[in-house]
């Protein structure tokens, strides 16, 4: 009996703060999850791998705010990220444009985060 490959997934966290794990197949892409032609990876580290889409500024699509928070934390640049992004696995060594999936408890610990960091703080009332 041979083993079963673990369930894997990608994280896509929109511009309006919506988030989606979605199922990673050998044969999910990047560029089909963010529903763009043209993506980018950015390791982030030996685990993870932020995906943008290239061509997200040019066509138009607003900064995404509510991803900057966790892609800080998870090390990547300080720069304006603009549409959708889809965090995954590392990518396959032989070609750099396929990924790995996340592993159940990556994604659900980058899901913790996000909810976690995006969350809304309401301001307190002042004490003297």
């Amino acid at each position: 009996m041979s083993p079963t490959k673990a369930v894997e997934f990608g994280l896509v966290i929109q511009p309006d703060g919506w988030f989606e794990l979605a199922d990673w197949t050998p044969n999910t892409t990047p560029a089909a999850t963010l529903g763009c032609d043209l993506t980018h990876p950015i390791p982030l580290s030996r685990e993870i791998t932020l995906w943008v889409d290239e061509d997200a500024l040019m066509n138009g699509r607003p900064v995404n705010a509510p991803a900057t928070p966790v892609l800080r934390s998870l090390g990547a640049i300080q720069f304006p990220y603009f549409g959708a992004v889809l965090l995954t696995g590392p990518t396959d060594h032989d070609t750099a444009c396929e990924a790995n999936g996340l592993r159940e408890d990556q994604a659900l610990a980058l899901i913790e985060q996000y909810l976690t960091r995006a969350a809304v703080k309401v301001p307190q009332q002042r004490t003297c």
